[in-house]
């Protein structure tokens, strides 16, 4: 245990090191910044409007389904070298195969990509593309100089895949915008946005770095007006996964707004006509947000977001987000403790509900954390000899089989097939609750019942062998010993552990109580041994996997569970203690 404490405690300092110490562009072409903004100030000390409309499309991409031929029904910006990019949530919500299309010197290559994060009140989409190649993208700008009247450049692209921009100005800041029942806040308003094919696409400063992206609305009149969730709104949020960088300020220039194509001169003036114009066609704007536009108070101050800016981070989170994350932990700690499962299931349910994460950052962050709280309860359980290692050895290949082919399915299902699955466990685990707390011992052999079941079953063979008949068959189900009994015991934790990201505990308790037929204790320390080495394969898994296809960089899970993994281990030990107590006073 001691050593364990120390491993942990090294852990924390080589990741707090790291986290101050990293530089995702070192990844890329050695130590060069590859970000728009020092692209376009490497040889020319300020670049004019014509050099930017020809060096920021490459970070402007497309996003859309899985079809072959299928065309962007959104726009994106990258913003992470990686292969990280930001777009509008309501664009991609209900796609099941999302791709992302990037221009290259070869022609659009399409990435497929997976939802990393959410942010439903201010419909935001992080994507991450599955690839290990390096993109250039955008630097975050200085959105604290950001005024009306400020030039700005609303980038996208068209639906042959075409960069498209208008240069505008800041009408307004602070607009909130009306969509359904959510009232999204914070936002700028900018006559640079108008077309539905900006939507997700990114406003870029004169220098080339992200003031924020973009939102097409439908005004009063029915036309296109254009909002954009800022920049610090998107740090605040998403810089616990992505590593953003932050551009110079940016100075205030308020020229006359002009329209610039960057693809068929003729499809512009026709969308200008059909969308901007005056008579827009009813049903051009698919992606449009129908929503009530609110006109923002303009001023003449810079925009301060005290939602959004300032306050202690540490690894990229706020306090807020930390405490948040530790109070899950502990909740699901203390679920598993007392309940002997459903930990797993809170603590995954909670990460996508409340901070919309996506399965593909919660498997490995969830499988870190049961590496140590259960490997510390494992190294527990067999100090005080609960751990049948006879029976525990040869189901740990079947947990450690079913993580991995797990872990592939449930990448292959989706999110939202886990969310449905998620859902159901949750129900399941309600029921578990009010059956342990109405009847605590029910359906529960005593220790002292199973020696003297073991003890009768030897009489009776004896009596068997001595009048030369059969031995009378013992209570619970009876399997074969072998590789049989080892699958139906280890299998299926290992596939729903893999599947849903949970620890297992749910699955193989009741395996070991009632098929296994052996105490609670036991069922509870043997499952604390699967789990761990369960959660060693899935970590290895998810790290390799998700390295290898670009699916995930390490540092997110690893802060994650860093953060979450003293509220879980804590909240175990409470919850054990809280169930011992109930369990007494019962």
């Amino acid at each position: 245990c001691l050593i364990l404490a120390f491993l942990i405690l090294v852990t924390f300092a080589w990741g707090a090191y790291l986290l101050d110490n990293y530089d995702e562009d070192d990844y890329f072409r050695g130590s060069d910044d590859m970000s728009v903004g020092q692209f376009l100030v490497r040889n020319v000390a300020m670049p004019d409007v014509q050099r930017l409309y020809y060096t920021v499309p490459p970070a402007v991409v497309g996003v859309g389904g899985g079809g072959v031929n299928a065309g962007p029904i959104a726009s994106g910006a990258i913003v992470g070298a990686n292969g990280y990019v930001i777009t509008t949530l309501h664009s991609v919500a209900n796609v099941p195969d999302i791709t992302v299309q990037v221009a290259t010197s070869a022609g659009i290559r399409r990435f497929p990509a997976q939802v990393v994060k959410t942010i439903p009140g201010h419909n935001l989409a992080l994507l991450k593309m599955q690839t290990t190649e390096k993109f250039l993208h955008f630097r975050m700008a200085n959105i604290q100089t950001v005024v009306p009247g400020q030039q700005v450049f609303a980038f996208g692209r068209n639906m042959a895949g075409a960069p498209l921009v208008r240069q505008g100005m800041v009408q307004s800041s602070d607009a909130p915008l009306a969509v359904g029942t959510t009232q999204i806040t914070h936002l700028l308003r900018s006559d640079a946005v108008y077309s539905w094919e900006q939507t997700g696409g990114p406003l870029v400063n004169a220098q080339g770095d992200l003031v924020g992206i973009n939102i097409a609305a439908t005004g009063p009149t029915g036309k296109v007006e254009g909002f954009t969730v800022p920049a610090q709104v998107i740090v605040s949020h998403l810089q616990d996964v992505v590593r953003f960088k932050t551009g110079a300020a940016a100075g205030v220039a308020p020229p006359r707004p002009q329209t610039v194509a960057m693809g068929s001169s003729s499809w512009w003036s026709k969308a200008r006509a059909v969308v901007g114009g005056p008579t827009a066609v009813p049903g051009m704007g698919m992606n449009v947000v129908q929503g009530t536009v609110t006109t923002g108070i303009p001023s003449g101050m810079p925009f301060i977001d005290t939602d959004h800016v300032g306050g202690a981070k540490i690894g990229g989170y706020s306090i807020a987000d930390i405490l948040g994350l530790g109070m899950l932990a502990l909740a699901a700690g203390v679920t598993g403790g007392m309940m002997t499962m459903g930990g797993g299931v809170l603590q995954v349910a909670g990460m996508m509900v409340f901070f919309g994460y996506g399965m593909y950052l919660i498997r490995p962050v969830v499988f870190l954390t049961n590496v140590v709280v259960y490997g510390a309860a494992a190294l527990r359980n067999d100090k005080a000899q609960l751990v049948q290692w006879d029976k525990v050895k040869p189901l740990i290949p079947w947990g450690v089989a079913g993580v991995v082919i797990g872990y592939f399915i449930g990448n292959a299902i989706g999110d939202s097939v886990v969310g449905v699955l998620l859902g159901l466990f949750a129900l399941i685990m309600a029921g578990k609750a009010v059956l342990e707390i109405l009847q605590p011992n029910a359906g529960e052999d005593t220790a002292e019942a199973i020696a003297a079941a073991e003890a009768g079953d030897e009489m009776d063979e004896l009596m068997a062998l001595a009048e030369g008949t059969t031995r009378p068959k013992t209570s619970g189900i009876a399997l074969p010993e072998g590789s049989i009994r080892s699958a139906v015991l280890g299998l299926p934790m290992g596939l729903f552990s893999g599947i849903l990201g949970i620890s297992g505990g749910v699955i193989e308790v009741p395996l070991q109580r009632y098929i296994g037929r052996i105490s609670l204790q036991n069922a509870i320390a043997n499952s604390s041994v699967l789990v761990f080495w369960a959660s060693v394969a899935g970590s290895v898994v998810a790290f390799i996997h998700g390295g290898s296809t670009g699916l995930i960089h390490w540092e997110a899970p690893v802060t994650l569970a860093l953060v979450m993994i003293p509220g879980a281990y804590v909240g175990g030990i409470l919850g054990a203690r809280l169930m011992r107590v109930c369990r007494s006073g019962a």
